[in-house]
């Protein structure tokens, strides 16, 4: 390419080709001809007051103003009065003329009164030092922004939903615990009430009071676990780190769900032969492994459920294995979220938040959690941790 056409760059206009007189006019032409044919753009200048100085064909027919109509009519008119009230219009012009540019998105109004979602942006127009007025160039994105208001009504319509299913489950499962504990207690209040002073036998009330206990700490759990979908929305998800045994804090929840186990016909087996030694949060962890072992319990129940704690390529493993109904592979890429369940909750209850908040948790350490599973299978759950040091919050 030959540069001795080329004039030399200017930053601060515009560089035409150098080329003799009469088409230096066909380049001053040409560009008339593309502000004039643009009809995808409203370009406009104002004189420095923001009166209208020019109209191009892309203003007539987003705004629906003629030329003769508009021009020497202040460039406020096309703005609804909400904006007016706060002299919107006017303090675009300061901010041009402070910055060199103004840009924003807003309601606009047409020439029927109807309004448009504009996309605007105005230039300071400055010569040897001295403003001279403004360009203004005017995009319709109503479509984008009906586009974007339709899905985020769609959002909102879901959030709704999922609000409803949420408080009717959260409300039964609230519940479920309640019924039981008022009966026991109820029974134990006309036992007392009946019973001769002293004869009341302590092996009767130790077994209600543990039934109780045993509603009460479900309860307890099921608030604490929607305390800690509140934590997590709002990024306070807090951990505690410590150095410990994880192979010890599994057999001690393997331990404490032995019994419940056997309530529903099934066993329990530890594979954890060897310490298992990090720095993590103990609580936290120990929320893991019971949600991970309720978890086989529910939908694995009446056969073994397996868990194994062990160390591979420097990471430290958990994995959890039952033998129940499995889960279908097109459910399985949404079981971590929040009030997800992939079976009935007919059959099956559970707020869907046992494995949303396993998943931050484990996340929170660093680590990642898997499931393998296949309809009537059984699932693995396996969770992966780094041993170091643990974040201190999330």
């Amino acid at each position: 390419m030959d540069d001795s056409h080329n004039a030399p760059a200017d930053s601060s206009g515009i560089t035409y080709t150098e080329l003799p007189e009469s088409a230096g006019r066909d380049t001053a032409d040409q560009l008339r001809l593309l502000i004039e044919n643009v009809t995808d753009y409203a370009i406009v200048t104002l004189d420095t007051h923001g009166h209208v100085a020019s109209w191009n064909p892309g203003a007539e027919r987003i705004k629906g103003y003629r030329a003769e109509e508009i021009l020497g009519q202040h460039f406020s008119r096309f703005y609804p009065p909400e904006a007016l009230a706060k002299r919107k219009p006017w303090k675009a012009l300061e901010v041009a003329a402070r910055e060199g540019r103004f840009a924003e998105e807003g309601w606009r109004v047409r020439r029927d009164g109807s309004r448009f979602w504009a996309n605007v942006v105005i230039s300071a127009l400055y010569e040897d030092g001295r403003l001279r007025g403004f360009g203004k160039v005017v995009r319709d994105f109503t479509d984008r922004k009906q586009a974007e208001e339709r899905r985020e009504l769609e959002r909102l319509r879901e959030a709704l939903h999922d609000r409803d299913v949420f408080l009717s489950v959260a409300s039964h499962e609230l519940k479920t615990p309640l019924t039981p504990l008022q009966l026991k207690l109820t029974s134990l209040q006309r036992l007392a009430e009946n019973t001769p002073e002293g004869a009341l036998s302590s092996a009767r009330v130790a077994r209600e009071l543990d039934v109780a206990r045993r509603q009460v700490r479900k309860l307890a759990d099921l608030i604490e676990d929607l305390l800690d979908v509140s934590r997590i929305n709002v990024g306070k998800l807090s951990l505690e780190p410590e150095p410990m045994d994880l192979a010890a804090a599994v057999r001690e929840v393997v331990a404490r769900y032995t019994p419940q186990a056997a309530q529903v016909d099934s066993t329990l087996t530890l594979d954890a032969p060897a310490p298992v030694e990090g720095v993590w949060d103990k609580r936290r962890l120990d929320q893991v492994v019971t949600n991970l072992i309720t978890n086989a319990l529910k939908y694995g129940a009446g056969g073994p459920v397996h868990v194994r704690v062990s160390t591979e390529n420097g990471e430290s493993c958990l994995s959890v294995r039952d033998e129940g109904i499995g889960i279908a592979p097109e459910d399985q890429p949404r079981i971590f979220d929040r009030f997800v369940r992939a079976v009935s909750e007919r059959n099956y209850g559970g707020m869907g938040l046992g494995l949303f908040i396993t998943q931050q948790v484990v996340e929170a350490h660093g680590g990642e959690i898997r499931v393998h599973s296949a309809p009537g299978q059984g699932a693995t759950f396996t969770v992966r941790l780094p041993p170091g040091s643990a974040p201190s919050g999330r």
